[in-house]
């Protein structure tokens, strides 16, 4: 069991990643930083991630980061704002 700042440590360590790939995916920086930051909320409270090795991590958050941002541009507010 992780305690809270050894979770707050872990997911310190995958922000730039994270963070990276969200930039990647929806080439806007805002969005990419609103998105990165609902990612590692996420990764936070999902015991899942908690469970799984460092190899594994990485694909799990690409399929966050993945899922995040696909409703990050699907949203209205993004297609309102995408002008």
């Amino acid at each position: 069991m992780y305690s809270f700042q050894e979770k707050v440590d872990a997911l310190k360590q995958c922000e730039s990643y994270v963070y990276t790939l969200c930039l990647h995916f929806l080439i806007h920086e805002y969005k990419a930083s609103e998105s990165a930051k609902q990612v590692l909320i996420a990764l936070f409270k999902d015991s899942v991630f908690w469970k799984l090795d460092n190899a594994k991590r990485r694909a799990y958050i690409l399929s966050h980061c993945m899922r995040f941002c696909h409703d990050a541009y699907s949203s209205p507010l993004a297609k309102a704002t995408n002008a």
